[in-house]
């Protein structure tokens, strides 16, 4: 785990180390899985079948590129809370406690009925052995506990998860398909 203080904002960022590493190599072996494929299939039935492996590869590199963007930020008054698909923007007097649940992933508990998952501490083989979950856990609970002057009353929000370079890698994916099966309608 990695924790991260940004310079001059006052806010801590939690995240797994492995997340980024592992979704960059997947990225770049993918990309050289991709472009030896459109190279192969070019080569065998021209470019009108090879194309196709393009906007594949885009759309995975869409979604790791949002798995690598998830993290907990620890903010002044509130926690931010990025999963791939919806962020959670969460009060400090909103949160009673910060619990790894049977599964190994951290939950930022709300209430008795309300709890959010942070998907960038979601258990797996690797937490078990190194406890990044239980280290975030107890990085938050001291969050939590810190002295503070108490924050205007707020309530928790979610909002859809922004992630520049993967959202990017989305459009270029739609852009590159409709263009593609627009040139294949014309020229077939």
């Amino acid at each position: 785990m990695t924790r991260t203080p940004a310079p001059g904002r006052g806010h801590t960022v939690l995240r797994r180390r492995s997340w980024p590493v592992l979704c960059g190599i997947a990225l770049v072996a993918l990309g050289i899985g991709m472009a030896a494929a459109v190279l192969k299939v070019t080569s065998v039935n021209g470019f009108r079948g090879g194309w196709q492996g393009i906007p594949v590869y885009l759309a995975l590199a869409g979604v790791l590129g949002r798995i690598a963007n998830c993290k907990v930020v620890l903010r002044e008054d509130d926690v931010l809370v990025v999963n791939p698909l919806r962020s959670h923007t969460l009060p400090r007097s909103a949160i009673t406690a910060a619990e790894v649940d049977d599964h190994g992933t951290l939950e930022l508990r709300l209430d008795e009925d309300h709890t959010v998952g942070a998907f960038a501490f979601g258990g797996s083989l690797v937490d078990r052995v190194r406890g990044t979950s239980e280290q975030a856990a107890r990085t938050v609970t001291a969050w939590l506990d810190a002295p503070h002057s108490p924050p205007p009353t707020a309530t928790p929000r979610a909002h859809w998860t922004r992630a520049p370079y993967a959202d990017a890698a989305l459009t270029a994916c739609a852009v590159t398909a409709a263009v593609g099966a627009v040139w294949m309608g014309l020229s077939g």
